[in-house]
């Protein structure tokens, strides 16, 4: 069995990119998300600002952790993708020298 383990940068590279695809996403959605479901719809959903509290609150944890996911998601993907770059440059920075070795 082989010691030898190759990562496979150019799948990183897709894998970083699908996790900000998603973060994108999520802030798409997050922006219609507040448009549907502001304060003032709350209220006038509920009928006054007493009774929309409780779901205004819940609303804007809601919101929080939302961006939170998303922020996340980005800086997930954006590490992978800089991981698949440095991986890839020291594996071709590895085969010049094993060339020149040779």
């Amino acid at each position: 069995m082989s010691d030898e383990v190759r990562t496979d940068t150019e799948q990183l590279h897709k894998l970083g990119a699908v996790f900000e695809k998603h973060a994108d996403d999520l802030a798409r959605q997050l922006t219609a998300f507040r448009r549907r479901a502001d304060a003032t719809a709350l209220r006038d959903g509920f009928g006054d600002e007493e009774a929309a509290r409780s779901h205004r609150e819940l609303y804007e944890q809601a919101e929080r952790a939302l961006g939170q996911l998303r922020e996340r998601l980005a800086e997930v993907g954006g590490g992978i993708r800089r991981t698949a770059a440095s991986t890839q440059a020291v594996e071709d920075e590895l085969d010049t020298m094993i060339r020149s070795a040779g």
